[in-house]
């Protein structure tokens, strides 16, 4: 009886099979269960699939998916629908870019695979590749790890990375995945302009008019590729955008999901989701839910900064040092540039920014200036000032180690530009690390580092950043979603 069953069993998957096999030619979604018999294709899967497969046959020319990290959304567009592609055309020609030749490489070896793997041959016999199958007329056709090409067409495959050279290389189906690689480009505001140049003189001068476009991200920045494409021209793309976490019933008509639930549970629990919704909901908001703007769109928010009275803060601190933080001005001739200082201290695990203001001074009157402010705002013989040594940074550095006995200290010059490391550090302060003790200068605190970038200075949005990763320096290594305020006596 029981041997009856598993042969029932393995003659109903064997049927499933070959069901699979009669239609994964014509049918994408099925090619994904064919070629590889273990791939759990969930709605959302197949739903992208079918909208690739809109895109083939010129029911879509250009298509942007938008999906949360790790959902799949490589797996189908970028190493499996190549290889369906060219099974149902080998005479296409496609590009496939990422934000690095090492992952568009890694896409086009799996393509690669794929193309050689029997079962393909067994519904694609007249795709193949030089060396596949020991197939005899095969010589002269490439394949490396960039490029391969389809013996006896004209089709191929070209693998780049975002910035990399098409010279040359005209483009049927060009697919994008994910321009960038982590936070601090997509941050960069130089990065995001060298993205949009490569597009704007590589990557579309490849096109022709039947050309189409397949672009997959994750969403990290409202001016990221995909924003600036969809403002240029909104109505030439085809949108699939899939949240974590379901915000329109049924997905508007997409799936049966209710609001509030997750996108696949399995593998992404919704409590899953909703610790890192709390860990730092903008960043949530941008890469989950695809939304990268929060309402307001500020990088910082002030109700994200926690307040103490100077009266709690003075019975809490006990003997941390305060330290210094200074952002110079560029030139005594920019009467309107002011510089920056800010008197912080760590307790526990979190920063308390005790004082902040602007100084409209020339050198000689800042030098004396400084000793000053450090002595009246709580500094001792533990306190360090901390000057980035950019325009007239290094000469004050250097003369207060002339002329002062106050400990001097020079902070990293930044690569990065001020947006990218306010948004680096911005997660501290959205998880309420960040306290102001009260005072007069809280509002005009808040509102520059608030409204940057819109503000017209800058000066507190540097040297916040500054002690935050100063005051973070030796152990941030910490479970900082696990801390207790009560702990410290909050």
């Amino acid at each position: 009886m029981k041997c009856d069953t598993i042969e029932l069993r393995q003659k109903i998957m064997r049927l499933k099979q070959e069901k699979l096999k009669l239609e994964a030619p014509t049918s994408f979604s099925r090619f994904l269960g064919y070629i590889n018999p273990k791939y759990q294709c969930e709605w959302f899967h197949r739903l992208i699939a079918e909208h690739c497969q809109m895109l083939l046959e010129g029911k879509i020319k250009n298509l942007m998916v938008f999906m949360p990290p790790q959902h799949g959304k490589s797996e189908i567009i970028s190493r499996n629908f190549p290889a369906w592609a060219l099974g149902r055309d080998p005479d296409l020609k496609i590009a496939g870019c990422s934000y690095s030749s090492d992952l568009a490489e890694q896409f086009s070896r799996s393509i690669q695979r794929t193309i050689d793997d029997k079962n393909y041959s067994a519904i694609f016999p007249d795709t193949y590749l030089n060396g596949s199958n020991v197939r005899t007329d095969s010589r002269g056709y490439l394949r490396n790890v960039d490029l391969f090409e389809t013996v006896g067409h004209r089709g191929f495959y070209k693998a780049v990375g975002v910035g990399g050279s098409l010279t040359g290389t005209p483009v049927d189906i060009a697919i994008i995945d994910d321009p960038v690689k982590d936070a601090n480009e997509a941050n960069s505001t130089t990065y995001r302009q060298r993205v949009w140049d490569w597009y704007n003189t590589v990557l579309s001068t490849r096109l022709h008019n039947e050309s189409r476009q397949l672009f997959i991200m994750t969403r990290w920045h409202e001016d990221d590729l995909a924003g600036r494409i969809l403002r240029a021209e909104p109505q030439e793309w085809t949108v699939l955008s899939i949240p974590a976490i379901c915000e329109v019933e049924h997905d508007g008509g997409l799936s049966e999901r209710h609001i509030g639930d997750a996108l696949w549970p399995q593998r992404h629990s919704l409590a899953k989701l909703m610790k890192q919704k709390a860990r730092a909901p903008r960043d949530f908001s941008a890469l989950y839910q695809q939304h990268p703007v929060i309402e307001g769109g500020n990088i910082v928010k002030r109700d994200w900064f926690q307040t103490i009275s100077l009266a709690d803060f003075k019975a809490l601190r006990f003997r941390e040092p305060m330290h210094f933080y200074l952002d110079t001005a560029y030139t005594k001739k920019k009467s309107d540039d002011p510089s920056g200082i800010i008197a912080a201290c760590r307790i526990g695990n979190y920063i308390y920014i005790y004082h902040a203001m602007q100084v409209w001074k020339e050198m000689p009157d800042l030098l004396r200036f400084l000793p000053e402010y450090i002595s009246a705002h709580e500094g001792n013989e533990e306190s360090k000032l901390n000057i980035e040594p950019k325009a007239n940074g290094l000469s004050v550095v250097q003369m207060l180690r002339e002329i002062s006995t106050l400990n001097v200290k020079e902070t990293p010059t930044p690569t990065d530009d001020k947006e990218c490391r306010l948004r680096v550090v911005s997660p501290r302060v959205e998880c309420g690390r960040v306290f102001l003790v009260e005072g007069a200068w809280n509002e005009e605190f808040l509102d520059e580092v608030c409204g940057f970038p819109s503000m017209p200075h800058d000066e507190m949005v540097d040297i916040l950043g500054y002690a935050i990763n100063d005051l973070y320096e030796e152990d941030d290594d910490i479970d900082y979603d696990n801390l207790d305020k009560a702990s410290f006596g909050l």
